[in-house]
């Protein structure tokens, strides 16, 4: 029996996926295994080029904290389900890193100057906040998730259309509160539409 889709779920418990790899890259280094980092980050980014050229449907299950290398697993496919749980980031300007695994594409195709907001900051989004800025293709409540895996494994079918229509039968309709990062995508155009990080600062201090 030929693969109908791909269902990357929801993680062990408070995260999908949230930077463990730090962890073992700095133990590799402390232990001067410099060529098994070497070959973590090829391995590691063969992976999300094979995600994001995949021919099957991918289904990604963002309950928890998806952040770094979460978002490179996932955001590439081609459905990316939020749920009330969802905290999402690309946190490696805090340890003076760059966003990796694929963020730089798909930061770099979020609307106005979003994506270099959430890279020189780290700001952390929400689930509504993902589907709002298109991160996300579905929201769901977590609660419902089960019923989803449940859907997702009766499927026989490689068609898009069918699993998107499937995984809008557990959706949610949502909409951004008052702090949502949408109601100041304005502002962060206006700052982080600079060419460099100085000017950027340089007209945050001005302006606010």
């Amino acid at each position: 029996k030929s693969l109908m889709l791909v269902l990357v779920s929801k993680g062990s418990g408070r995260a999908f996926c949230a930077g463990g790899d730090i962890v073992a890259l700095y133990n590799l280094l402390k232990e001067g295994k410099v060529e098994d980092c070497k070959d973590f980050f090829k391995h590691l980014y063969t992976f999300i080029y094979i995600l994001g050229t995949y021919l099957k449907p991918h289904v990604a299950i963002l309950d928890g904290i998806t952040m770094g290398g979460g978002g490179g697993v996932s955001i590439p496919g081609t459905f990316r389900i939020a749920t009330d749980k969802t905290i999402f980031a690309t946190p490696e300007v805090h340890i003076g890193f760059h966003p990796d695994a694929g963020a730089s594409f798909y930061l770099s195709h979020l609307p106005g100057h979003l994506g270099e907001y959430l890279a020189l900051t780290g700001e952390k989004l929400n689930g509504v906040d993902m589907l709002a800025v298109g991160l996300a293709t579905h929201f769901a409540m977590s609660a419902k998730l089960s019923w989803v895996d449940e859907r997702l494994a009766k499927l026989v079918t490689d068609d898009p259309s069918v699993i998107d229509s499937s995984l809008a039968q557990y959706g949610d309709i949502v909409y951004p509160d008052k702090k949502s990062i949408v109601h100041r995508i304005e502002a962060i155009d206006d700052c982080f539409r600079r060419e460099t990080v100085e000017e950027i600062v340089d007209a945050l201090v001005s302006s606010y």
